[in-house]
């Protein structure tokens, strides 16, 4: 009979040992160390507290064994957020030589763990478990991402041993459970992008305007505004937005003392990105101003006779005698055919010069209109025949009358001797 029980004593352990392993246990999420003496926990912290969008990180598992108590067996269960996080592997530290379960649930969010030590104890005050190999969601799903040891029912604890059918160490201790917020940096965003504001001239300031300055990325976003008017206050230079947060800042223009015009100035709000806003101010004159009025006069046309071919420069004056700027087109007639035409801008008080310049081949008369007013100019011809002579023709004439005559009184001399 002592043979027999030695015999099942010698089985039961063994069986004992691997029916833990086989279950997985639970660590429920506690705070403190859970009682007297209890100071031994878990923790299961991520790489980063933070990551972007399809970004790689590692979950590490580790046992807190301050007591420096043998451990040879450990079974965990942990959930995670599904859907913000995906699991895309489990490594176990090479302490673990007996690895009964090591497997991982994406669409549940769950990780189980059993493994244990073969012929030996882990005395260390820090134990380690392993790695879980996790990436962030890539479709752009911002949040805070757990990872939870839980419990799921009254039947089941965490089971941490030693000497494979010791006292579970950790019984009620500390189980620290991190959490890492995935959906990248802060980011700030401003609407409106511009801000436009109407005044006139010794009268009340314009409206108030509101700028709503937001955190459209996740984490902390610390913000500071500045801008380079006078004329420009704010009710808020600086603050520090949650993700998805926003804060209005109101925006006041100042006019007093300012003169009628236009003014333009920046709002710079430093974040991550810095934003510029830019801010236009108009202020109206107080008294009316008188519209543009234009009128031409002047008209000149130099020379007025010319050879078939040469320029003549023809231009008239525009002034402005009203109280805004204003455009004048002017139309150039010859012989009441359109020749040209020009369109010039005279600021109040001003005058300007219209310039054309024409030629003709043709010899002839060319009657001008530019602006209502008229003149002419003679296109002639370099012949001794035709519109009309030059000097040299003039100068021919003149010799070939002095050669008649001087004929007529030689014949007429001879004449008088034959009688």
């Amino acid at each position: 009979m002592i043979k027999v029980w030695r015999l099942l004593s010698i089985l039961i352990i063994p069986l004992m040992c691997l029916g833990l392993l086989l279950v997985p246990a639970v660590f429920v999420t506690l705070a403190g160390d859970g009682g007297p003496g209890k100071t031994a926990g878990i923790e299961a912290l991520p790489s980063k507290a933070e990551v972007g969008f399809n970004e790689a990180f590692t979950v590490n598992i580790t046992i807190d064994n301050p007591a420096n108590e043998g451990v040879n067996t450990v079974a965990a269960e942990i959930n995670f957020t599904p859907g913000l996080i995906n699991a895309t592997g489990i490594t176990l530290d090479p302490l673990w030589t007996l690895v009964t379960m090591k497997t991982y649930d994406n669409t549940t969010g769950t990780i189980s763990i059993a493994a244990g030590i073969i012929g030996a104890n882990s005395t260390a005050s820090s134990i380690p478990v392993g790695t879980i190999d996790i990436v962030s969601n890539n479709n752009a799903l911002s949040g805070i991402a757990a990872f939870d040891f839980v419990f799921i029912d009254g039947e089941r604890e965490t089971r941490v041993y030693e000497d494979i059918v010791g006292n579970d160490i950790l019984n009620w201790s500390m189980v620290v459970n991190g959490t890492v917020r995935i959906g990248g940096p802060p980011t700030i965003s401003v609407s409106p992008d511009s801000l436009t504001f109407d005044a006139v001239e010794g009268e009340e300031n314009p409206p108030d305007q509101t700028l709503e300055v937001c955190n459209s990325g996740t984490g902390m976003l610390d913000w500071s505004l500045t801008d380079n008017a006078g004329w420009l206050t704010e009710t808020s230079t600086s603050g520090s937005l949650g993700e998805d947060e926003c804060e209005d800042v109101t925006v006041s223009v100042d006019v007093t003392g300012m003169e009628a015009g236009d003014y333009s100035a920046t709002i710079t709000i430093t974040g991550s990105p810095t934003v510029t806003i830019a801010v236009s101010l108009h202020i109206e004159s107080a008294v009316p101003v008188e519209p543009a009025n234009l009128s031409a006069s002047s008209l000149s046309i130099s020379p007025q006779q010319v050879n078939p071919g040469e320029e003549v420069t023809i231009s008239i004056n525009v002034a402005n005698t009203g109280g805004e700027t204003g455009s004048y087109n002017a139309v150039l007639y010859i012989n009441e055919v359109v020749e040209d035409s020009q369109s010039v801008s005279v600021a109040p008080g001003m005058t300007k010069d219209v310039i054309f310049t024409v030629s003709k081949s043709q010899a002839g008369v060319y009657d001008v209109l530019l602006a209502e007013q008229s003149g002419q100019f003679k296109v002639v011809s370099t012949g001794w025949f035709g519109g009309g002579l030059g000097t040299g023709g003039i100068i021919a004439i003149v010799l070939i009358v002095i050669a008649l005559i001087v004929a007529l009184v030689f014949v007429f001399r001879r004449t008088r001797r034959a009688v």
